[in-house]
């Protein structure tokens, strides 16, 4: 991974990830479902509790991005959120991470139409 491929999102509005560096991996989430399944994991450190403007939680975790990018497939995997409707993560924003972001999330579409 080169450093310019820091920081690039992958995800949805509903479950969003990034890699602040390298060998870090931040997933963030506003659906609660999403964040007692990441709780629960061994392997996940939450770093930041939001409590302004709606439900917000972020898990780092000590793996890569391609790991996180299957994470937010598997979780995704019905197509839908239970709180669809009031979703609204906010990840970082980069002029990759928008197109990053809005692949994944046209790839997870695509899988669960087949």
């Amino acid at each position: 991974m080169t450093t310019n491929q820091l920081n690039t999102t992958a995800g949805t509005n509903d479950l969003c990830a990034w890699q602040p560096v390298r060998g870090v991996v931040w997933v963030q989430t506003r659906n609660p479902d999403h964040a007692r399944r990441l709780a629960k994991r061994s392997d996940s450190r939450l770093v930041v509790t939001g409590v302004s403007g709606g439900y917000l939680r972020t898990f780092e975790f000590r793996k890569g991005m391609a790991w996180a990018v299957r994470l937010i497939k598997r979780y995704m995997g019905n197509g839908k959120a239970a709180n669809a409707a009031r979703n609204r993560a906010v990840c970082p924003e980069t002029s990759r991470g928008h197109l990053a972001a809005r692949v994944v999330a046209k790839k997870v579409e695509a899988a669960n139409a087949a």
